[in-house]
Parts: C-alpha cells; sequence; structure tokens
C-alpha cells in the first residue's frame, strides 16, 4: 500500500468515525427535543449506536494487537466529547441559525413572583396560537400580557426557545466540540505516524511477525 494511501486510509476512517457520531447523536437530540415519549423511547437505539459504530468505525481493518486500550480510551473520549457537545448544544445552535423569531404574549406565569428562569405559557402576538410553555430569563417577575420573542422550529420538531440562546451555552457546545476534533486530530496524526514507520520498515502496516497483506 502506497504512503498516500496509509494517509488517505486513516484520513477516511477519522471522518467516518466522527460522521457516524455526529449522525447518532443528532439523532438522539431530534428524538428526544420532540417531547413524544414514543420518540424519546426510540432515542436509545441511535444512543448506543452513537457509542458503539464510531469505535468500530476507527477499528475497522486493524490487526487484533493493534486493538490496545490506549486507542479505545482515545477514541471513546473522542466520541463522549461529541455527544455532549450535540447533546448540549444542537437545538440551541440550530434554532439560532434556522429559527424563526416571532412575537409571543404571554398567558400564564409559573405562579411564583421571582427574577431569573420562569417557566411561562405563551402564543403568538399575530395569530394567537398556542406555543405551550417556554422558559424564560428575565430579571423581572414574567406575568401574564407581557410580551417577549421567542424562536420557533420552522419544521416544527424543536419546541420553542428563548429569543436569546445563552452565550454561556454556545461557548460549551464550540469548546467541547473543538476539545473533540483536536483529539481525533491527533489521534489520527499518531496512527498515521505508526503507519508509515511500518510500512517503512517492512512493506506493511501491519505489526511485525504478522501477514504483510496491506
Amino acid at each position: 500500500m502506497p504512503r498516500n494511501r496509509l494517509i488517505l486510509r486513516q484520513i477516511c476512517l477519522s471522518l467516518g468515525a466522527l460522521l457516524a457520531c455526529l449522525t447518532a447523536w443528532v439523532a438522539v437530540a431530534a428524538l428526544t427535543g420532540s417531547g413524544s415519549t414514543a420518540l424519546m423511547s426510540v432515542a436509545v437505539l441511535p444512543m448506543v449506536a452513537g457509542l458503539v459504530v464510531p469505535v468500530m468505525v476507527w477499528f475497522a481493518g486493524e490487526d487484533r494487537l493493534d486493538r490496545r486500550p490506549g486507542w479505545f480510551t482515545g477514541i471513546g473520549v473522542v466520541t463522549l466529547l461529541f455527544a455532549v457537545a450535540v447533546g448540549v448544544g444542537v437545538s440551541a445552535t440550530y434554532l439560532d441559525l434556522a429559527g424563526r423569531r416571532v412575537p409571543v404574549v404571554v398567558t400564564a406565569g409559573d405562579g411564583v413572583s421571582r427574577q431569573g428562569h420562569q417557566l411561562v405559557v405563551v402564543e403568538t402576538a399575530a395569530t394567537g396560537e398556542d406555543l405551550g410553555e417556554v422558559l424564560f430569563f428575565a430579571d423581572r417577575d414574567i406575568r401574564a400580557g407581557d410580551r417577549m420573542v421567542a424562536v420557533l422550529d420552522p419544521l416544527g420538531w424543536f419546541p420553542p426557545e428563548v429569543g436569546q440562546p445563552s452565550p454561556a451555552l454556545h461557548r460549551c457546545t464550540y469548546a467541547l466540540a473543538a476539545a473533540g476534533a483536536l483529539l481525533l486530530t491527533v489521534l489520527t496524526a499518531l496512527r498515521i505516524r505508526r503507519d508509515l514507520r511500518r510500512y517503512d520498515f517492512t512493506g506493511s502496516r501491519r505489526p511485525a511477525g504478522r501477514s504483510r497483506r496491506t
């Protein structure tokens, strides 16, 4: 196997593992965010797939002797970082980019006079459509009749969110995703270096003493 094919092989495995991870955990976020009990119960399937399939892709074609705990730990941490990033921020990020901002009117407060996060019932100001409960943050007590801004999913999948996504939530999402991407890049580079060294000495990427088939 030429050197450039060794490099391309590992890059494809890394991207495949990343794609499998993101696809599974976005599906989990969508199913759990739908509010449907039936769909939330189905979410366990992509959840398991999101933990197992990326590891399987990463080790595709690897010799049994190369399946060492260090590699399992590394790709496992990558999977968990992206899983948490998607779980924490996919809904807020999606609605921030694609959501439709609409004025709403509060029809019922949470019954407690306080500042901070408050769960209130709202309807659209234009049509009076009931949007259900939305968690708002305010420095005052939100009362019935107050006007706010909510972000609606144009596809109707995710529940309404507040008009201004939390900057802290976005920072956490991006930090976790960046950490996962950095670790995956390091793992990819380390495995490419290992394979190239073996190929230079033995003509194969497999461990010494194993088949020369590449």
